[in-house]
């Protein structure tokens, strides 16, 4: 970012990193060179692979992605499969540098969810796949 710069792409940029941009799993490329990610977007990318990626799966960072196996496979109740998977959420997000702090992780069912998105309310019938919601606050 060099010349007529938008200021304030630049301090994004700064602020919340480069990186290359990934689709689908993949690097892109565009003409034979790496596509990059910036800003708020790169910030956005990094925490979904955060999330997507099993944890410990990075054999060099052992420490990397999201521990929901024993939320699926402890034969736990609803509500504490809900507040495992809360918990491992937290630690996931919050272990990015860039985030000061996670403030709530809500469910589609949680009543604070539904208050804040009264649209969804009843149009998820049973047997449908729920959908996931990120929302950041940056």
């Amino acid at each position: 970012m060099t010349g007529g710069a938008d200021p304030a792409l630049v301090r994004e940029a700064l602020a919340y990193g480069r990186g290359l941009l990934i689709q689908d799993g993949d690097l892109v490329l565009d003409a034979g060179r790496l596509v990059e990610v910036a800003g708020r977007a790169n910030l956005e990318q990094a925490l979904l692979l955060r999330i997507s990626t099993p944890w410990a799966d990075d054999r060099l960072n052992t420490g990397y992605g999201l521990d929901a196996t024993e939320a699926f496979t402890a034969g736990l109740p609803r509500s504490l499969v809900k507040e495992v998977l809360r918990l491992n959420l937290i630690r996931t997000l919050a272990g990015d540098p860039r985030v000061v702090a996670v403030d709530q992780v809500l469910f589609d069912d949680d009543p604070a969810y539904l208050a804040a998105y009264p649209q969804t309310a009843g149009a998820r019938q049973a047997g449908d796949r729920r959908v996931s919601l990120a929302e950041i606050t940056i």
